[in-house]
């Protein structure tokens, strides 16, 4: 079995720009924007299909259920890391996830926690990641006034080649002039608390249940991709996800270790090779790499995202 090619689930929000497009060459017809694809997704409402091969058109969940030991192997979850690529236009809602337990009682769904890998970044540009005040009435009031964001969020810069790590519970908000890899754990349930004056629902009282006002993004300062040399460093670890990012000159192998792996492209162009057979992904697109597999070739000059499942991380 071969690397496994997705068709995106594609969204096009308020907030969103048109980057994702453009790397990708969509013409988009108006009123789309695109801002938000789904790259790898089993989860319902923003399922991830087959691109190609046997079976083309096949929901990525339902790959999973029919071929569970080829594509996972010893991982006995029926959902995959998600890769989901994000343009920000304007700000995002400021937000917050809730975790294992919460997700599963209340909204029969699992932990959302994140990170996000920062493709480009407008000079100046800044994201919400943790709160300024640990008050919950102060952060309530703001909330009821639309502005916690703006009073209480903390702000953190980032640039071309940061990763940031935001657990479940944590306040924040992918900024304006960011575009972004989103890698994270199965669960897609937001509480909104603040939309910047937009009129969207709100999700308070939940928002506030699983709010941790003590959470602190954990941020990787990385660069940008060096062509000189190999090399591999941890860019996110949580223990529902990790990714290591990848620079690759020539070609860079790896062993899977009874389990799979989300490749993502974020600078240059990778091959992708396993299962004697080959899959080119170009700027900010995505494969699969089945367990079946037991390792992978990346080929080119090149940054990828490795990202997998830990096991027994539940």
């Amino acid at each position: 079995m071969g690397p496994i090619l997705l068709s995106p689930h594609y969204i096009s929000p308020i907030w969103g720009g048109t980057a994702i497009a453009r790397a990708r060459g969509i013409d988009l017809a108006r009123g789309q924007n695109y801002g938000e694809a789904f790259d790898v997704s089993a989860h319902e409402g923003v399922e991830s299909v087959v691109a190609s091969g046997p079976d083309a058109s096949m929901p990525l969940g339902q790959l999973l259920g029919q071929r569970h030991r080829e594509v996972m192997g010893d991982d006995p979850e029926d959902m995959v890391v998600q890769v989901v690529s994000m343009d920000a236009r304007q700000n995002l809602s400021v937000q917050v996830h809730p975790d294992e337990a919460y997700a599963r009682r209340v909204e029969h769904d699992r932990e959302k926690a994140e990170s996000w890998y920062i493709l480009d970044a407008a000079p100046g540009a800044t994201l919400i990641a943790g709160c300024t005040t640990d008050d919950v009435d102060r952060l309530r009031r703001a909330a009821a006034s639309d502005t916690i964001g703006q009073e209480y969020g903390r702000k953190v810069p980032v640039q071309r080649g940061d990763f940031v790590l935001i657990p479940a519970g944590t306040l924040h908000a992918l900024g304006a002039g960011i575009f972004a890899v989103e890698v994270g754990s199965f669960g897609n349930t937001t509480y909104r608390l603040c939309d910047w004056g937009r009129g969207r629902p709100l999700q308070v009282d939940c928002g506030f249940d699983v709010l941790r006002t003590g959470n602190e993004p954990v941020v990787r300062h990385l660069g940008t991709h060096d062509p000189s040399r190999l090399q591999v460093r941890v860019g996110a670890d949580h223990r529902l996800f990790h990714c290591d990012v990848v620079d690759v000159s020539g070609s860079w192998e790896c062993e899977l270790g009874g389990t799979y792996r989300v490749v993502t492209c974020v600078e240059g162009t990778a091959d992708v090779g396993c299962g004697g057979q080959e899959a080119r992904l170009g700027y900010t697109t995505s494969c699969i790499v089945p367990a079946c597999a037991q390792g992978f070739r990346v080929s080119g000059d090149c940054r990828v995202l490795v990202s997998s499942h830990p096991l027994g991380a539940e």
